[in-house]
């Protein structure tokens, strides 16, 4: 498949990796200051001594510069929170042990939305609209993120945490969706606060799992 057909590009030397990691962070740079317009070629191997041809071979394009760029800032941040959660989750033995934990989750939660705002996620999703390359390319990773999330909530269920009607892919979207819904927030005339937000948020993940109705410390969640 020609460079500029693939999602991303896959090198397999540590050389390459590091060039590569440098023209996205700078690609990302450029379009986080002025969107895609703000992305030109020159500029981007100026800024990071690669060569305009070097820019090619591993991206194709500028389009295929500009989806890979979307591709890793999508995958990056909320794969390492993925990891988080799981790391989290290992530890827990029970839904009052979870309840237990609730100032680190709202920590969590604060760190994700602040090192990925909600709105970047939507943005990256709107721009696949027209663009099938791209779409594929959110999609593998999405499901990438899905299949890691769903092995968390395996995890819960069988343990006997995960309310056992439930299917951990379907719990797995659904929080995820979660996180993506933040945007309506910030999109609102009225916004709603961080900590309201992550409260609502905590409290509809809570319902996911066995005895957190008799569980006095969610009550956290009122004063929070």
């Amino acid at each position: 498949m020609p460079n500029a057909q693939k999602p991303a590009p896959q090198p397999k030397q540590a050389r390459a990796h590091e060039t590569i990691d440098a023209v996205l962070a700078a690609t990302n740079k450029a379009m986080a200051n002025g969107g895609e317009s703000a992305v030109r070629v020159q500029e981007i191997s100026e800024a990071t001594k690669v060569s305009i041809g070097s820019i090619y071979h591993h991206f194709g394009d500028r389009d295929g510069l500009i989806r890979a760029a979307y591709v890793q800032t999508f995958r990056l941040t909320i794969q390492k929170d993925i990891e988080r959660v799981r790391k989290f989750m290992t530890r827990m033995t029970s839904a009052k042990e979870m309840a237990e934990h609730y100032d680190e989750m709202l920590t969590f939660l604060n760190h994700h939305f602040e090192q990925f705002p909600a709105r970047d996620r939507a943005n990256t999703i709107g721009s696949t609209t027209g663009r099938p390359l791209l779409r594929d390319a959110v999609v593998a990773v999405q499901t990438e993120l899905t299949t890691g999330l769903t092995e968390v909530m395996q995890l819960l269920k069988d343990r006997g945490i995960l309310k056992p009607h439930l299917e951990p892919r379907a719990a797995a979207v659904m929080t995820l969706g979660m996180l993506h819904g933040r945007v309506i927030a910030e999109f609102d005339s009225t916004p709603v606060k961080n900590e309201d937000w992550n409260a609502s948020m905590l409290t509809a993940f809570s319902g996911l799992f066995v005895g957190v109705e008799n569980l006095p410390i969610w009550n956290k969640l009122a004063n929070a």
